[in-house]
This record gives C-alpha cells, sequence and structure tokens, in this order.
C-alpha cells in the first residue's frame, strides 16, 4: 500500500495568482489588495485577502513535503481537521495532537504559548507526519496534546502599490487578529497559539 499523502501538501502543479490579478480596491478605511474579480471566500472573517492557488487539469504534480497548500492548511486550522486525512482531529481530555518545532522566535516557554502553522492530527497520523516531514528530522521537535489552541492570525506576503502595479515588499509576515488588518497583506496561512500544553505520550 502507497504511503498517505498529507492532505495539506503542495503539489508542484499548484500555481500562484499572477500580478496582472491583483487590484486596488477603495473602502471606507482607505485603499486595499484585492482581485480584480472577486470570488466567495477571497477574505475571510477578519477581512484578509487570501493567496488563490489553482489546480491545473490533468495528472498533480509531485507532493511537496515542505509546503502547504494555502486553502486546505486554512481550512484544517479553521475546523480544526487532520493535516493527513482531512477528518475531524482527534481529541482526549488533554485536547488535540499537535506536533511543534522550536524555531528563532519561539517564546522562552516553548512549546506552552508556541505559535504555530500546523494543523492538528489524528493519532493514527503522527508516526506518518514525523517520517515525512523534512523540518522535523532536524529539528528539535515535541509532540502535544494542547486543551487551547487559540487562533492567533495569519502570514503571508505584503504588497507595496508603485507605479507598476503591486510589488511583494516583505515574505511570511507574521499578523495576530489582535492588530488592525493589514490592507496590504495577502494570506497563506493561519496560525494558532497553543496554550495548556503538555508533551504526549504515545506508544
Amino acid at each position: 500500500m502507497p504511503p498517505a499523502i498529507p492532505y495539506v501538501a503542495a503539489r508542484s502543479t499548484d500555481v500562484g495568482p499572477r500580478k496582472a490579478e491583483l487590484s486596488v480596491e477603495f473602502t471606507a478605511r482607505g485603499p486595499r489588495l484585492a482581485y480584480r474579480h472577486t470570488r466567495p471566500g477571497d477574505r475571510d472573517s477578519h477581512g484578509n485577502l487570501w493567496i488563490r492557488m489553482e489546480e491545473p487539469p490533468g495528472p498533480p504534480g509531485r507532493v511537496l513535503y515542505d509546503s502547504m497548500h494555502p486553502a486546505r492548511q486554512r481550512a484544517c486550522m479553521e475546523r480544526m481537521l487532520c493535516q493527513i486525512c482531512a477528518q475531524p482531529a482527534q481529541r482526549d481530555r488533554d485536547g488535540w495532537l499537535f506536533i511543534d518545532w522550536r524555531r528563532e522566535d519561539s517564546p522562552p516557554t516553548w512549546p506552552e504559548k508556541s505559535i504555530t502553522s500546523m494543523p492538528p492530527l489524528c493519532a493514527a497520523h503522527v508516526q506518518l507526519s514525523l517520517r515525512q516531514c523534512p523540518f522535523l528530522r532536524r529539528t528539535e521537535h515535541a509532540v502535544l496534546r494542547v486543551r487551547k489552541p487559540h487562533l492567533y492570525g495569519v502570514s503571508g506576503t505584503l504588497y507595496r502599490l508603485t507605479d507598476h502595479g503591486w510589488q511583494a515588499s516583505d515574505n511570511d509576515t507574521l499578523h495576530p487578529y489582535s492588530q488592525p488588518q493589514h490592507p496590504n497583506l495577502l494570506a497563506t496561512r493561519l496560525h494558532r497559539e497553543l496554550r495548556h500544553v503538555t508533551v504526549a505520550n504515545l506508544p
């Protein structure tokens, strides 16, 4: 039986939006980044514009285990779905299962109050994730039970408007929901802050 393909994994054939698809939308709060032709779901409930990824017809490309498809990552984080099978992630009295690793910007309390873009998992898929994720093979990590995975914010690319249209200025910028929405952010990932964390004991 072939190994399971993580639901959140991106594919080499995924295609992002062209600059020509981006436009300026004028609102009561001022101009903001928008698409020329809007679609339902372009923005989340906080008003953040999300990147569109097109999946062209034909056979899917190779699986990119070190990259996540923005729409599928967002769905898993919003609805607490397993990142491998896309079913509701299992929860016990100690909370949901997450895998997290120490980063340069991790809080001193890590893994408590760690901010992650990795969706939760089912217990049956933890070992699969540990084997397939390139980051986990070379970093200090932990399997966690999290009672309160609090929605924290989004990250993505900041754009600035120039005489030649929109130009990317900063990549992978984290923007908390506690701050005013950034009008020129194109979101690519949804993040949760892990609270009430315990290290999991799994067989």
